[in-house]
């Protein structure tokens, strides 16, 4: 199968796997609740990610791609008052290893680190009620750029997102989250990539007040690649369901385990991700 890819094109798709599947500011469900001023987080992801299928414009080119990556994200939040707004300014930083059997690519290191935050316009941990207001910006820092590594793009980024988490019964919260982001040209190639639009809806049912359970639905769309005016990559529109539990063992560690299953793939790999979190309050 691989005489029938030239290996750009090849390495441009397993570059989306970044976007939808490996965005480190992906929201998990919570991820929105204000929580009060002078509250430190530190937070350690892994994300154990697996695809054999390859689509290219909706169309399946491999069945045995034999992507695997194992990532890691790093993660400090400070929640503080900017004037009469809450707010949490943050570094997040990824790494890890990839490798892919069609290609024998193998990748590691550093990926981009992003920095940012939110602002909060509403945050009401009483009742439930909270709507936060994202910037994020990835610098192009990562290892192995130009290599279809999934933490590592040789370019600017900058998101945009809001979130709003409702508690709609004594048990029940939903959580709508929609982000932009946009793109600078690839450093080294001069690729353009068009904006993407990304959603995400939780559905969490509280167990307690220290643990819940969800499900989540994620939609991604846009992110067309093209070069000297010319499509090197179709645009996206795929989406993803995503099952999650989370529980604080005490007042300051919390743990989560989720898994992740791409349901219809436009360009890119069809992935499975199986992930777990580590959250420290402090």
């Amino acid at each position: 199968m691989l005489n029938k890819l030239k290996i750009s094109v090849l390495l441009g798709l397993l570059g989306l796997v970044t976007m939808p599947a490996f965005a480190a500011t992906a929201p998990d469900p919570g991820d929105y609740t204000g929580l009060p001023a002078g509250t430190d987080l530190a937070l350690l992801y892994y994300n154990h990610v697996t695809a054999d299928n390859l689509y290219q414009g909706g169309k399946k080119v491999s069945s045995d791609l034999g992507l695997t990556a194992d990532i890691g994200i790093a993660r400090f939040v400070h929640f503080t008052k900017w004037g009469d707004y809450l707010v949490d300014p943050q570094i997040v930083v990824p790494f890890g290893s990839q490798k892919v059997d069609l290609t024998g690519g193998k990748t590691s290191g550093l990926g981009d680190v992003i920095f940012g935050g939110t602002l909060w316009t509403k945050a009401d941990l009483a009742n439930g009620e909270h709507l936060g207001w994202s910037v994020f910006v990835t610098a192009p820092t990562g290892d192995d750029k130009n290599k279809g590594f999934a933490v590592s793009d040789n370019r600017w980024k900058v998101e945009l997102a809001a979130g709003y988490i409702k508690r709609i019964a004594p048990k029940w919260s939903v959580d709508l989250i929609p982000q932009v982001e946009f793109y600078d040209d690839d450093r080294k190639t001069g690729t353009k990539r068009d904006p993407m639009f990304r959603g995400f809806a939780h559905l969490r049912y509280h167990l307690s007040d220290a643990a819940h359970v969800a499900i989540s639905y994620r939609h991604a769309l846009g992110a067309k690649e093209t070069l000297n005016g010319t499509q090197v990559a179709k645009a996206m529109n795929d989406n993803a369901v995503l099952l999650t539990g989370a529980m604080f063992l005490d007042k300051n560690w919390r743990v989560q385990l989720q898994v992740a299953q791409d349901l219809n793939v436009e360009n890119g790999p069809k992935t499975t991700t199986l992930a777990a979190q580590l959250l420290f309050a402090y």
